[in-house]
């Protein structure tokens, strides 16, 4: 669901809530999208019960930190989590989305280079993963300028709708993040 683009648009993440669950269900309008956002995770359609047990899972220690994105002038513009996080070894980027209208502007690249910060910065972690759909090109292309590289593939890893979807992972090493953002 990440399109990216030129200049990065900057945001500030803040923490997901109630409050959040209409604008969230807004910008999965499909099953399609639904699928390429969050593969198995959730059920179409997006409801507010769904998305009360997605908060009530975020209270168990070190399961997933969960955000909505800010632009500068205080729009919400996206959504990502940090989850899987084990202190001192890794974590994982999950539900990575951009509003629909605000996409290829670089919010993309602004939330996940935030989240990136926290998990090296506050959790001390030494890689973060990610799975994202091979046929998403335009986030493949994100993650690599932030530093990922693609590390395996999973073909046929989520069975959606009438077929499946093959799954690309990728890490970035706290080594990596440092250097990228030494060179910035």
């Amino acid at each position: 669901m990440i399109e990216e683009a030129a200049p990065a648009g900057r945001t500030t993440l803040h923490p997901f809530g109630r409050e959040d669950f209409a604008r969230l269900i807004s910008w999965l309008p499909t099953e399609a999208d639904l699928v390429e956002w969050c593969a198995a995770f959730f059920r179409y359609p997006l409801t507010d019960a769904q998305l009360e047990r997605y908060l009530e899972s975020a209270k168990q220690p070190n399961s997933r930190i969960i955000f909505n994105a800010r632009s500068a002038d205080g729009e919400a513009v996206g959504h990502i989590e940090i989850s899987q996080i084990w202190p001192h070894l890794s974590s994982r980027l999950s539900r990575i989305l951009v509003a629909p209208d605000k996409r290829r502007r670089g919010f993309a690249s602004s939330m996940v280079a935030q989240a990136l910060s926290i998990s090296f910065e506050q959790y001390h972690v030494d890689r973060v993963d990610l799975g994202v759909s091979s046929a998403n090109s335009a986030a493949i292309g994100c993650y690599e300028k932030l530093g990922f590289r693609q590390v395996g593939e999973w073909k046929d890893a989520i069975s959606a709708g009438a077929g499946t979807i093959d799954v690309v992972w990728m890490t970035v090493t706290r080594d990596a993040w440092t250097r990228r953002r030494q060179k910035a």
